[in-house]
């Protein structure tokens, strides 16, 4: 009874397990869409004699920090047919940066965006570098969707798009509104005060977050409209968009947001879920190179996890897939980490002084951790357990101090240079 019990949770642990899980939860949504974009298409013959309406202006903004993954997205986005107009708001670039969007991409119509008519906070940025809980992006759709009347489409600077985006425009303009989900579900990335202002109800908790980054409405369709509507005067508050003690880690903003109002109105009935399906890359944008994997709570890692992602967003992602180098903190976390990714990334492994003693003890015996194999290269600021490990000849980094900025350097010298 008790070695069924042991086989029983070894594969509920199991990352092939929940691969698998995973697939056959979301196998639905794929069959969903796909019935969704043919009913689309129905109804858009039927009722406008054409696949899908014409007008539609493609929207984004930049600050210095991402401006090279603007350049990325308008060169990727030359190439759609039957796009009215490509908008992109100056949120604080540099002259230079201004100049080469002019001169590379003439027809991109570029705005200033006057943070003076908007509420304070959206030109503050925390210690995470967000620049006002990206409240001024609900604001400049609507604006955009006042002056051109049409169907408008957000697209983070991070995003690419290819030619199946065809699709996204065929249920856009059935549906008068598009934003497929995102990782994790509502009760994870919706801090505990904007679910409680918003008054969502518990049954919708574990619904899917939906993608701030890629959100489009229809000026036609009135629910579309009152979406947009609320979603723009709620970020307005910050108490709302950025509640006391949030962090990138339990609240995503705008999304958070988004994600709440459209499963709370419950106006769209069943809205596409599979980005792969519509053509749509989210969060490529360029020398995003270090994922730091969650760290245990309360140790050395977590410190350094936390103050790593505030100081080094420019090359650093919070999604495993579109990074370079895996980065985990504390040696047990190494179970979190899928194989692929073992396969694909380079992987490095951190042991600090919290935790070197049972790793050493982990590293020696005769049942070792047959996935430390998969170690590109460790990092520890422990002396016996640097020279354990570069007696065996593995790749080993040794850490004279902790701070962030000696981290960083040490690290890019390391891996990147």
């Amino acid at each position: 009874m008790e070695m069924g019990n042991i086989l029983k949770e070894r594969i509920k642990n199991s990352i092939k397990f929940k691969i698998l899980k995973q697939f056959l939860n979301e196998l639905p949504f794929y069959i969903f869409d796909y019935l969704t974009i043919f009913y689309s298409l129905l109804k858009n013959i039927i009722f406008y004699r054409k696949f899908y309406k014409k007008d539609l202006v493609l929207v984004s903004a930049s600050d210095e920090v991402f401006a090279e993954s603007l350049n990325q997205l308008l060169e990727n986005i030359s190439n759609l047919k039957h796009i009215s107009k490509i908008v992109i708001y100056d949120l604080g670039m540099n002259s230079q940066q201004i100049k080469n969007i002019k001169t590379q991409f003439p027809n991109v119509k570029l705005k200033f965006f006057d943070f003076s008519k908007y509420p304070k906070f959206y030109q503050e940025r925390d210690e995470y570098g967000k620049l006002g809980g990206y409240g001024w992006k609900p604001s400049i759709i609507h604006k955009e969707m006042q002056i051109n009347k049409s169907q408008v489409v957000w697209l983070d600077t991070g995003n690419l798009l290819d030619k199946k985006f065809s699709l996204v425009r065929v249920v856009l303009s059935a549906k008068g509104f598009f934003s497929p989900i995102s990782a994790g579900r509502l009760r994870d990335y919706t801090h505990p005060d904007t679910l409680k202002y918003l008054n969502i109800d518990n049954k919708y908790l574990d619904k899917r977050m939906l993608t701030g980054g890629f959100a489009c409405f229809d000026w036609e369709n009135n629910d579309a409209v009152k979406l947009l509507n609320d979603w723009k005067e709620l970020s307005e508050k910050k108490e709302i968009l950025i509640p006391e003690n949030s962090n990138p880690f339990n609240h995503k903003w705008d999304q958070s947001i988004l994600s709440a109002l459209v499963y709370s109105q419950a106006k769209f009935f069943y809205s596409p879920k599979i980005k792969r399906i519509f053509g749509i890359q989210v969060n490529q944008n360029p020398n995003r190179f270090f994922y730091l994997v969650d760290a245990i709570e309360n140790s050395i890692g977590e410190t350094i996890r936390e103050n790593w992602y505030k100081n080094y967003k420019n090359i650093s992602t919070l999604t495993i897939k579109d990074s370079q180098i895996v980065w985990i903190l504390n040696f047990k976390k190494l179970q979190k980490v899928p194989n692929k990714m073992l396969k694909k990334k380079r992987i490095v492994l951190s042991i600090f002084e919290d935790e070197s003693v049972d790793f050493l003890e982990e590293f020696k015996s005769k049942n070792s951790n047959k996935r430390l194999s998969n170690i590109d290269s460790f990092v520890t600021n422990n002396r016996e357990l640097y020279n354990v490990l570069t007696s065996k000849n593995l790749d080993t980094l040794f850490l004279e101090e902790l701070n962030t900025d000696y981290l960083k350097d040490k690290l890019v010298e390391h891996f990147l240079i």
